[in-house]
């Protein structure tokens, strides 16, 4: 039989009212803010505000914000869809300039903020009318943010709080008006501070230049006896760790949702280059390399889209199963969406990740073209390449996926070792629509397991710091969340999707992927893990089982079906 699936929530069930949404937003970007792309890339403030009060007009700045402050205090899904299809607007500055705005620079206040503060801000920035921008990151203390060197100490009179030290890579830090900056109290207690601009002893740096995302404000902020009013202390002194780790955790989701619209925007753009460019007398479209690389790109989007509104699903179904009139609702929110974190780091790698393979291979599309800065893959490849580092390295997101599931098995929530004996039972053999594609992926799955498993075994909690392991156990859990994500979605459309070529060409690609993926990291990890102490026969089992995951179909004939598919629709097509 084949393996029991779960249902997960994806585009497909958005509610009518988000679909309304969805349809204004994407024609928002594509007819107010598409026309500007060139004046938007170049660092045009009056024209960024101009388009932020605007969109905050139609409630966008304000989806994160509570009704009674002047937002719309929508769900998780609908923010996420809302940045996805703003990116539709191929404007990528403006879209780091509101992300960061909504985001970090607007949830430490409405999620700490107390009620005279929320009074006093929120409704400014739930508008547009203000601009706001977050002040965490020092030349010592990127990653590490835990060690920063600012300092806060409470002033002689006991009115006001005096910040030292200084802030680099501050997005929007040239021109916003409320600033979220962090600094130790007395050095010791690190803690969150709600600046205005214009405070006496807050100095702005000149912009940075950057290699892309030109048009944004990025610069360093030199905190010299700052003197902040006392009561813009953001929640409790010492809360500092938390708001900052918690209000990135929310960010990468939304990274990964406006990764996912650029996925969407390059994929046509590229389908369209590929299907008018003509070489050796037919469109490059027809030929085989290229085949591969679109069809690459939709299999990649598609499980991006899934991972993307699985996560946001699972965030609200919890947050529903709270009382949003607790005076604690808030920091019990938060705490809710923490239990994401490992969905969250893998939407935001994912999302950068897939948006860069994509640009790349699209200027490899356009030939030279696509190097030109005349075409729109240049700056689009300058443009997401911050993406990586952005709400977290990447290399930090990968330490949270293997470093939650080393927690979670240490304090026994997880239930590594039932599964591992579990690995042990010989796997359901497949049958009827998406058969073949859920069994394999449940070897893959058993694969993992067995290798994390191992992996705790060998190494116990010094394994946060075998990193080249810990790396390669979350590409195992990346690559098969991705593919679970997007074969579950396609068996939720039933026999709409069974009787459809893409779809089916599309489900198969998906899993070979990700065998591709299992494979590699089983050949890396092999001798790392399995290398002694094991019996013949044990080593010998998980072998089979790596040997297993074989592909029953010709995997370029559903490249064929997959863009003949993609070609007919003239555009990505799965939404």
């Amino acid at each position: 039989m084949t393996p029991v699936a779960p249902e997960i929530f994806c585009r497909e069930r958005f509610s009518e009212e988000q679909r309304e949404i969805d349809k204004m937003v994407r024609a928002f970007a594509v007819e107010r803010i598409r026309p500007h792309q060139e004046e938007l890339g170049f660092h045009d403030e009056k024209l960024t505000r101009t388009l932020l009060r605007e969109v905050g007009a139609l409630g966008l700045t304000g989806i994160d914000v509570p009704e009674s402050y002047g937002g719309m205090q929508m769900d998780k899904t609908t923010s996420a869809l809302a940045v996805e299809a703003l990116t539709l607007c191929g404007a990528a500055s403006w879209i780091v300039t509101f992300s960061c705005h909504t985001g970090i620079g607007t949830l430490p206040l409405v999620f700490f903020g107390s009620e005279e503060q929320k009074a006093k801000y929120l409704q400014k920035l739930a508008t547009g009318e203000w601009l706001a921008a977050y002040a965490l990151t020092e030349a010592d203390a990127g990653s590490d943010a835990l060690s920063l060197k600012a300092t806060a100490t409470l002033s002689a009179d006991g009115e006001s709080w005096l910040l030292n030290g200084t802030k680099i890579y501050v997005t929007n830090g040239g021109w916003a008006d409320l600033y979220t900056v962090f600094a130790k109290i007395d050095g010791q207690e690190l803690s969150a501070f709600l600046v205005e601009r214009g405070s006496a002893g807050l100095t702005v740096g000149e912009e940075e230049k950057k290699m892309g995302i030109k048009g944004s404000s990025t610069v360093s902020l030199f905190l010299d006896d700052l003197r902040v009013p006392k009561d813009n202390l953001l929640g409790r002194p010492g809360d500092g760790g938390s708001i900052a780790l918690n209000v990135l955790n929310i960010g990468r989701f939304k990274l990964g949702a406006a990764d996912l619209g650029a996925c969407k925007l390059v994929t046509d753009l590229v389908t369209a280059y590929a299907l008018e460019r003509l070489q050796f007398g037919q469109p490059i479209a027809f030929f085989e390399a290229i085949r591969k690389k679109l069809a690459r790109m939709v299999v990649e989007t598609y499980a991006l889209d899934s991972v993307i509104y699985r996560t946001v699903g699972l965030m609200d179904a919890r947050i529903a199963q709270l009382d949003d009139a607790d005076p604690d609702y808030n920091r019990k929110a938060m705490a809710a969406l923490e239990e994401y974190a490992i969905e969250a780091s893998i939407s935001k790698i994912l999302g950068s990740e897939s948006l860069f393979r994509i640009s790349d291979q699209g200027i490899q599309v356009y030939g030279g073209n696509g190097f030109s800065e005349e075409y729109p893959l240049a700056a689009v490849f300058r443009d997401t390449r911050i993406d990586r580092i952005f709400e977290g390295t990447n290399e930090i997101n990968r330490m949270v996926i293997y470093g939650y599931y080393l927690k979670k098995a240490l304090m026994e929530e997880l239930p590594l070792r039932d599964a591992e004996k579990a690995w042990r039972v010989p796997a359901p053999q497949a049958d009827g629509f998406l058969g073949w594609e859920l069994a394999a992926l449940d070897r893959a799955r058993r694969v993992a397991v067995k290798l994390l498993f191992e992996a705790i075994s060998t190494y116990g909690q010094d394994l946060r710091n075998a990193q080249v392991v810990g790396e390669d156990l979350a590409d195992l859990v990346i690559a098969w969340f991705a593919a679970s994500s997007a074969i579950h979605r396609i068996r939720q459309l039933g026999a709409a999707a069974a009787t459809d070529a893409g779809y089916r060409a599309l489900a198969r690609l998906t899993v070979a992927c990700c065998l591709e993926e299992v494979w590699r990291i089983a050949f890396r990890l092999r001798p790392v893990l399995l290398a002694g102490g094991f019996a013949p026969s044990f080593v010998e089992q998980l072998d089979a089982e790596v040997n297993a995951l074989h592909l029953p179909f010709d995997p370029v004939a559903e490249v064929h079906r997959l863009t003949d598919d993609l070609y007919h629709h003239g555009r990505y097509r799965f939404d």
